[in-house]
C-alpha cells in the first residue's frame, strides 16, 4: 500500500456520544454496547462509521524483551551461538501504528490487521490483539505517526480481500508497543523487533542456519534407503518365501548400519552450523 497524496493518514478525533445526555461514552474494543458514566443509559454502539484510537497494554520491560530476543537467537532458526556471540545494543521503545478492521464475512467475524506506517520488519499475520489488552490511546512521545491512510486500507480490502465497506463492523487505529533491537554478528548489522505485549520476536533478515547441508544429508539418506528397499523386492522375485525372508533380514541390517553414519553426519552439521 502506498501513501495517497493530499489524503490525511490520521483520522480526525472521533467520539461516540450518549443518545440520552450526549456525554462521551467509554467505548471498549470488541463490544456492541456502552454504559454512560453520567446518566447510566445503555447505548447501542455502531463502530462502522467511526475510527477509535487504542494502544495495546505493554507487559514487558526492556530486560524482559532482551531475554526474549536471546531465547529467539538460541532457537532452531538461527545460527549456532548467535545468542552468545551477537553484540546487542540497548533497545528503543516505540509504539507502532496498525489499522485493525473487524468485518462480517459470510456470517463469520474476520479480523484484519495492516501496518499504518512503513514497518516492514513486522509480520502482521502473526499478530493477535485481544480486546482485553486494549486501552484508550492518550497520546505518547514514543508513538510513530501513521503514514498509510485508512482509505488505502479500505481499497486494499475491497480489491484483494473482497471486503466492501458494508461488511466492515469496526475500524480502529491501534498502537502496538515494541522494542527495536539493533545487533551485529560477524561484522554484519541486523535488526529485530520484540513485541512488548506478548514477547513475540520479528526479524526479516537474520543469521539463519544453512539448509543445504541438511537437504544433502536427507537426499543421500533417501537414496540409500530406496536402494536398500530393493533387496526385499529382489528376494520376492525369487518366487519363494526363503528369498523374501532373507531379503527382509538383509534390508533391516542395512537400514541399521546406514542409520549410524547418517545420524553422525547430521549431528556434526548441527554442531557446526
Amino acid at each position: 500500500m502506498s501513501m495517497i497524496e493530499d489524503e490525511p493518514a490520521v483520522p480526525p478525533p472521533t467520539e461516540i456520544l450518549c443518545n440520552q445526555c450526549t456525554a462521551v461514552l467509554p467505548v471498549e474494543q470488541g463490544v456492541l454496547t456502552a454504559v454512560c458514566e453520567f446518566c447510566g443509559a445503555t447505548n447501542a454502539v455502531d463502530k462502522s462509521q467511526v475510527v477509535l484510537h487504542y494502544v495495546v497494554r505493554d507487559t514487558l520491560r526492556d530486560m524482559d524483551a532482551a531475554a526474549a530476543l536471546r531465547r529467539w537467537m538460541g532457537g532452531n532458526e538461527t545460527v549456532k551461538n548467535l545468542d552468545s556471540k551477537a553484540t546487542i545494543k540497548p533497545p528503543v521503545f516505540q509504539l507502532w501504528p496498525l489499522w485493525l478492521v473487524r468485518a462480517d464475512v459470510k456470517g463469520a467475524e474476520r479480523v484484519i490487521i495492516k501496518p499504518a506506517a512503513a514497518v516492514s520488519v513486522l509480520d502482521t499475520t502473526r499478530i493477535t490483539i485481544p480486546a482485553s489488552d486494549l486501552e484508550p490511546y492518550q497520546g505518547s512521545a514514543y508513538a510513530l505517526e501513521p503514514t498509510v491512510p485508512l482509505n488505502a486500507v479500505k481499497k486494499w480490502l475491497a480489491a484483494d480481500q473482497q471486503i466492501g465497506e458494508g461488511m466492515i463492523k469496526e475500524m480502529a487505529l491501534v498502537h502496538l508497543p515494541v522494542y527495536v533491537f539493533e545487533y551485529s554478528f560477524e561484522g554484519r548489522p541486523y535488526t529485530a523487533v520484540v513485541e512488548a505485549a506478548a514477547g513475540r520476536v520479528f526479524a526479516d533478515i537474520f543469521p539463519s542456519k544453512q539448509e543445504m547441508p541438511y537437504q544433502t544429508v536427507a537426499a543421500v539418506g533417501c537414496l540409500l534407503y530406496f536402494c536398500a528397499a530393493l533387496i526385499p523386492a529382489a528376494g520376492f522375485l525369487t518366487g519363494n518365501l526363503t528369498g523374501l525372508g532373507a531379503g527382509v533380514i538383509i534390508y533391516l541390517i542395512a537400514a541399521l548400519v546406514m542409520a549410524v553414519p547418517l545420524f553422525a553426519v547430521a549431528s556434526y552439521i548441527s554442531a557446526k552450523i
